[in-house]
């Protein structure tokens, strides 16, 4: 009897160690296919969102930091702010930034105009926590823990939420339509998810559906899904489609869209080499390429993956492009080569995953 469980014991030992050693060696050999991939960018503070307005590259850096660059600039320009820039987003051509001013228990909401940043509206915060910030057609919107703030011109709007959000492990992104913000979360291997907020009384709801019932099934799993970009569908209006993106040890994502509480998969590609174990059960290969980025241009969807760039024209179908060459510019790694947008490198999803540098699409 002790001998059988001995034998059992280095049974289950080996079958762990082989599994070990296949998911390194995979590992291994994804990266190899990934040598001609854009190279991982200098170390510095890692860039954590980006806009385009007033003719340049508008980017917030996860210290807080804010800089810009022209098209034909060889070199970065560190902005001047009162304090840690918390949020970026574009409204009206311009750039807005939530600032967490210095030696101040209040955040500054402040845009530029004629070339200049202006005085800024005081926003006052209590213990709270920042889950996002954007802009949309009709004002900025803020979103702590506990508080939905819409800032219209001169006045501000606060509406509590019916549940508390937890902070994201690594970034958040909104998109604001008439009726709701969707707020996406990327925390890194493990997931993210969807979560929508009613504009008019703050409620909150957890987008997800698993209709395989695997552990990661998709089309969207808050457990297993990190959210990186919302846009409006170019094909039904009303509707959203949200860019899942994740590189740990292997890559896993797709691009998804969500009608009201109807969710569906819109797209997925599979991406070599794959688990020499895949999972029957599941409705997808195990190894898929990652987005992390998507955003309507000129009418169409436009969404950047780990090998390159993907257009979903609203009368349907996908057309791909690789990468561009990504040009060093005084440290930050970016192609303003291809034409309505700008691709810029970040490692910020590096702290929560293996992802090494992935790319964001900023629209012009």
């Amino acid at each position: 009897m002790r001998g059988s469980r001995t034998a059992r014991r280095g049974w289950v030992l080996a079958s762990v160690v082989l599994a070990l050693a296949a998911a390194l060696v995979l590992a291994f050999l994804w990266r190899q296919a990934r040598q001609d991939q854009p190279e991982f960018p200098p170390p510095g503070p890692a860039i954590v969102d980006g806009v385009f307005a007033e003719d340049r590259l508008w980017l917030r850096l996860e210290n807080g930091s804010l800089v810009s660059l022209r098209p034909d600039a060889a070199r970065a320009e560190r902005e001047v702010l009162p304090g840690k820039a918390l949020g970026l987003c574009r409204a009206g051509g311009s750039p807005v930034v939530l600032v967490q001013a210095s030696g101040q228990g209040a955040w500054l909401l402040q845009a530029r105009a004629s070339g200049k940043w202006g005085p800024g509206r005081s926003l006052a915060v209590g213990k709270e926590n920042l889950i996002a910030f954007g802009c949309g057609m009709d004002g900025a919107f803020v979103v702590t823990n506990r508080r939905l703030l819409t800032i219209e011109g001169d006045t501000v709007r606060e509406t509590a939420l019916s549940r508390e959000l937890e902070a994201p492990i690594v970034s958040t992104t909104m998109f604001a339509d008439a009726a709701a913000l969707w707020v996406g979360f990327n925390n890194g291997e493990w997931g993210g998810g969807l979560t929508r907020i009613r504009r008019a009384d703050g409620k909150v709801e957890s987008l997800e559906s698993n209709r395989s019932g695997t552990l990661c099934g998709g089309p969207l799993n808050a457990g297993c899904d990190a959210v990186n970009a919302i846009a409006a569908s170019p094909r039904d209006r009303g509707c959203i489609v949200a860019a899942i993106g994740l590189v740990h040890m292997m890559s896993h994502g797709r691009i998804v869209e969500l009608c009201g509480n109807r969710i569906r998969r819109l797209y997925y590609k599979a991406e070599d080499p794959q688990p020499p174990y895949p999972d029957k059960n599941a409705d997808e290969p195990g190894n898929t390429v990652a987005f992390f980025g998507a955003a309507q241009v000129r009418g169409d969807l436009w969404a950047v993956g780990t090998d390159g760039l993907y257009r979903f024209p609203g009368s349907g179908g996908v057309a791909f492009r690789s990468l561009p060459r990504f040009e060093d510019r005084g440290g930050y790694r970016v192609s303003f080569a291809v034409p309505g947008v700008v691709l810029v490198l970040t490692d910020v999803n590096g702290k929560a995953s293996l992802s090494g540098a992935v790319p964001l699409l900023v629209v012009r």
